[in-house]
């Protein structure tokens, strides 16, 4: 336990945390719900908007909110002393996923991290408060570590996702996590939360734009996905 806390806490929030104060606390608890934790951050000067595909200012030791909108996480491959590079190579920048309304982010310190995240749709509204605020409201306190949990789950799902060797199969797997975690059930299929770009969706890969075009291309022709006037993508299901 005391490792995972260190993850989620840093110093100055260590201070001020305690496991009586979270469990034996008798102070009213200042956020019941979602929407009282987002007009406490509107009040507090905690919430801003951005525009599509603004930079959202970030540093460690916050926990931000998605409160509207949704935000593109963009990161690096982990490198070691063995696959170092060269001062002229330049360092590529991969597409890590997107979170929708009310998930929670963070940026840690490690090997393969989040480096920048951006406004995917219009008025995106996050607000970022710090770990020890939370102590005294129980519920949503769990429930950010709930949906940590649940992102981390995911995370090994898509690790499994991209060890595929043939870029067919990471494509389908990509599409098939992205439908049946955030997508919408339509008569059409399960449609996919968000327009993604086939440069992003490249990037999320491991593969070329174009390889994502002509791939896209043949499951369009076996009629696994289909792609509407507005470029949403659906993947196609026989129930």
């Amino acid at each position: 336990m005391q490792r995972r806390e260190s993850h989620y806490f840093n110093n100055k929030s260590e201070q001020n945390f305690s496991s009586e104060s979270l469990l034996n606390t008798s102070k009213k608890p200042p956020f019941n719900n979602w929407q009282e934790l987002y007009n406490w951050g509107r009040c507090h000067c905690r919430q801003r908007t951005f525009q599509k595909d603004q930079i959202i200012p970030t540093r460690p030791g916050l926990l931000y909110i998605v409160n509207k909108g949704a935000v593109r996480l963009m990161g690096l491959a982990s490198f070691n002393e063995e696959n170092k590079l060269t001062e002229d190579e330049p360092i590529e920048e991969i597409f890590l996923g997107i979170l929708g309304t009310n998930k929670p982010f963070e940026i840690v310190e490690h090997s393969y991290s989040i480096i920048r995240v951006e406004a995917h749709i219009e008025q995106t509204s996050v607000i970022w408060v710090y770990w020890h605020e939370l102590v005294d409201s129980l519920s949503i306190y769990i429930k950010v570590l709930e949906l940590f949990r649940r992102q981390h789950q995911i995370q090994l799902v898509w690790m499994s996702i991209l060890g595929q060797k043939r870029t067919i199969d990471r494509l389908m797997g990509f599409f098939m996590l992205l439908a049946t975690e955030e997508g919408e059930r339509t008569e059409n299929g399960y449609a996919l939360p968000y327009i993604l770009t086939h440069a992003q969706i490249a990037s999320a890969i491991g593969t070329t734009r174009v390889n994502v075009t002509r791939l896209m291309g043949q499951l369009r022709q076996q009629g696994m996905i289909e792609v509407d006037n507005n470029n949403r993508i659906y993947w196609k299901t026989n129930t």
